[in-house]
């Protein structure tokens, strides 16, 4: 089997850095060519995790010379498959010049900015008969799998409710850490970080769409029955140069259970649950800062976790390259009508903030799954 050719489309997000180290160790799977997309307005400074130090940075790895021009990169070097890391308002639009192309299409949490951009990215697959895979970085964590593992065993009975807290000081904030580079975040002021993308609303900044998007996620991924509405609140608490909020929290409901789901970017993660908690009807499933599992009874009794862990792939990468050479099936976060669930949810997280009221929660498309 011939390598399978990738290529990067935009580095205006951190992950990037992650994806890049994920191809390096795959050795069937080779990146051909990497493209920069300039933001909408200028950055002011080249910061550790910033567009340009992250373009600097993959670059390097792979030695290759960035294209000033996608459209270019990608009729040349002819892929097999694209990885998107752009801001989020992009996605729609460099996804359609990747699809139209044939090209198969990965791309970075979350798939969209509103649930009508998700749907018009769906589309795109049925158009052009190419794969569209979204990239949840936790899912792939060994700790999350034993989690789901012994939850669906029924260690703990049914699920009353999710609680899933995440956080940090914000993608650029001081001390923040991403996988794929050693170093933390290196100093900058307010205004050189209001420059970037992720603290501007037009372009799909903001924690709802960095942080929330995984308690949507992982909602969608443990509880077993549709949501029928959700309640939240957002606040702009201790970022006075960013347009959107800092932290927000919703309550998800549904018909016999409810998930409660806060993200902030006003706290030192080291400090906050890893991982979502599962509150049963006999008891307990959480993850510890270790990244163990650990569950109790209602009494407080340690509950029996099995020591065997789950068959899981390490990353996207790797599964990407393990269903092309072998036909394995692509694990459910993945996946269109999964991501399609996850953003209607989170379209109407957003929605009940800007309104102050419950909202409910759309049914995704029938014929876009």
């Amino acid at each position: 089997m011939q390598p399978i050719r990738a290529a990067i489309l935009g580095f205006a997000h951190m992950h990037v850095n992650e994806i890049s180290q994920y191809i390096l160790e795959e050795a069937s799977v080779t990146l051909v060519g990497i493209a920069y997309v300039p933001p909408a307005a200028p950055e002011l400074v080249v910061r550790r995790y910033t567009r340009a130090w992250n373009l600097e940075n993959v670059a390097a790895q792979h030695h290759l010379t960035p294209y000033d021009d996608y459209r270019v990169m990608l009729d040349e070097t002819k892929p097999d498959i694209c990885f998107l890391l752009c801001e989020n308002a992009n996605k729609p639009m460099l996804a359609a010049e990747v699809a139209r192309r044939g090209i198969s299409l990965c791309i970075e949490k979350p798939m969209a900015v509103s649930y009508a951009e998700a749907q018009k990215i769906a589309t795109l697959g049925v158009r052009y008969g190419v794969e569209i895979l979204i990239n949840w970085p936790t899912s792939w964590r060994p700790y999350i799998r034993r989690l789901d593992m012994v939850y669906r065993s029924g260690a703990a009975g049914r699920l009353l409710k999710m609680y899933y807290i995440n956080g940090h000081t914000g993608p650029l904030g001081t001390g923040a850490r991403h996988r794929g580079v050693d170093a933390a975040a290196e100093s900058m002021t307010d205004a050189e970080r209001a420059a970037t993308w992720w603290y501007q609303k037009k372009m799909g900044g903001g924690v709802f769409l960095d942080i929330g998007c995984y308690g949507a996620m992982y909602s969608t991924w443990f509880q077993t029955e549709t949501p029928v509405s959700v309640l939240a609140g957002s606040r702009n608490l201790n970022t006075p140069f960013c347009d959107c909020a800092d932290n927000i929290a919703f309550i998800v409901d549904y018909p016999n259970s409810t998930s409660v789901i806060e993200g902030t970017w006003t706290i030192p993660n080291k400090i906050l649950p890893t991982g979502p908690v599962l509150c049963c009807e006999n008891g307990v499933l959480y993850c510890t800062p270790e990244k163990d599992i650990r569950g109790m009874d209602i009494l407080g009794n340690e509950i029996d976790i099995p020591v065997d862990m789950p068959e899981c792939d390490p990353n996207i990468v790797a599964l990407y390259h393990r269903h092309v050479r072998d036909g394995a099936a692509l694990h459910e976060s993945v996946t269109l009508p999964f991501n399609l669930r996850v953003m209607a949810l989170l379209d109407a997280a957003m929605q009940s903030a800007g309104k102050g009221c419950r909202v409910e929660v759309a049914a995704p498309d029938a014929d876009l799954q």
